[in-house]
């Protein structure tokens, strides 16, 4: 059953509910070679100084960002790594997660490297270290764990009893798919109650918008745009 379909079923308005994180433990996908070492490569070559270091310092800081990159992506359920860069960088927004603009600088640096065989300086190449270790240390903190339940309830002090009062969206990775469980619960709390389930897949209209909204909750930033982001999401149903 669709998301809008069982709300409907089940008398409740996502939109006009109150919402607030609920816990979890959802981690990021394990790569081959993780972004952090990427990272302490370039951080290596860059402190042995020279042309040549300078040149691979350039390379690893940019192998630590589109790995970073691409670890949200996948562990959201994104098939990234047929993406280009700026694709990649617009789904990273999208989710709500942190992605500097300045992200692009670098990309665009090491692109110049390649195609211009243009010295990399050094203080471009020491800012562009300084983006990529924020970058990947940020994004990886936020995993530590990520709030993956979402709770939204009906915002009246009394619902009827019998009512649904709850629902749950648990973020779910099984199977190499990634999706929300939802769940309907009535008036009296989790035990015994629960009296519906659906799911929400990656990719569907709702499912950035809630990434968004639990990455929101968790740092405190621009929670109203993530709600408004959400109720028109959702509207679009």
């Amino acid at each position: 059953m669709d998301i809008k379909e069982f709300c409907v079923a089940h008398g409740f308005d996502l939109s006009k509910s109150g919402v607030a994180l609920g816990g979890g433990s959802f981690g990021m996908t394990d790569l081959k070679i993780p972004p952090m070492e990427f990272l302490v490569l370039a951080e290596e070559d860059f402190e042995r100084g020279g042309l040549a270091a300078l040149v691979n310092a350039t390379t690893n800081v940019k192998r630590a960002i589109v790995g970073q990159l691409d670890q949200l992506l996948i562990s959201f359920g994104y098939p990234s790594l047929r993406w280009n860069v700026p694709k990649k960088i617009e789904r990273v927004r999208a989710l709500g997660l942190l992605a500097p603009s300045l992200l692009r600088k670098v990309v665009d640096m090491r692109n110049f490297l390649e195609h211009e065989y243009a010295t990399p300086e050094l203080k471009n190449v020491e800012e562009a270290l300084d983006i990529a270790s924020l970058f990947v240390m940020s994004s990886s903190a936020m995993f530590v764990p990520f709030d993956d339940v979402l709770e939204f309830s009906r915002p009246e002090p009394q619902v009827a009893d019998g009512a649904v009062a709850l629902l749950t969206a648990g973020l779910r990775r099984e199977s190499g798919r990634v999706f929300y469980n939802v769940y309907a619960y009535e008036t009296g709390g989790y035990a015994g109650h629960c009296v519906g389930q659906c799911q929400i897949q990656s990719g569907h209209i709702l499912f950035e918008a809630m990434v968004k909204l639990s990455a929101s909750l968790m740092l405190r930033y621009k929670v109203n745009q993530a709600i408004n982001d959400f109720e028109a999401a959702y509207a679009q149903l």
